[in-house]
């Protein structure tokens, strides 16, 4: 009987303990709920959907050699804070030389960076390349049967 009593004393003191340290230290609960309450803004290209197509097509370098593949490049980047790509992968894949010029195209943008509350954070955008018959194309053409 008294060695029940014992551990549930040293079991509440435990508790006590570690309820007082996350009070007087602001232990991760506290900080999870700040980091909930502050709005995330993603990265986002300055002047939207239609500027970052426009940049697409006045840099990306068509190859030499024309390869009838056609598909999605994406290529993730990574946005510093500062809003420069810090670095950029593919995520999807049509050929090398392609993904090798999206790559390259990616990280001479600049970018607005993301942010929580107002404090400007590393943040993730994902990058499409539309292709068509090996070349860069963001013309959407409808099929016509005849």
């Amino acid at each position: 009987m008294k060695m029940s009593r014992l551990i549930f004393l040293l079991l509440f003191v435990e508790c006590s303990i570690a309820a007082n340290a996350q009070f007087f230290f602001g232990f991760p609960q506290q900080q999870m709920e700040q980091r909930q309450t502050e709005k995330y803004t993603a990265p986002s290209y300055k002047g939207g959907e239609a500027a970052i197509q426009a940049f697409i097509t006045k840099n990306f370098q068509q190859p030499s050699e024309r390869e009838r593949v056609e598909g999605k490049i994406v290529v993730a980047v990574i946005v510093g804070p500062k809003g420069k790509p810090i670095d950029a992968q593919v995520v999807r894949s049509v050929n090398n030389t392609l993904n090798t010029e999206a790559v390259r195209v990616c990280k001479k943008m600049k970018f607005k960076p993301a942010t929580v509350g107002k404090k400007k954070v590393k943040g993730r955008i994902d990058i499409t390349f539309p292709i068509k018959h090996g070349r860069v194309s963001f013309v959407d053409l409808p099929t016509i049967e005849v």
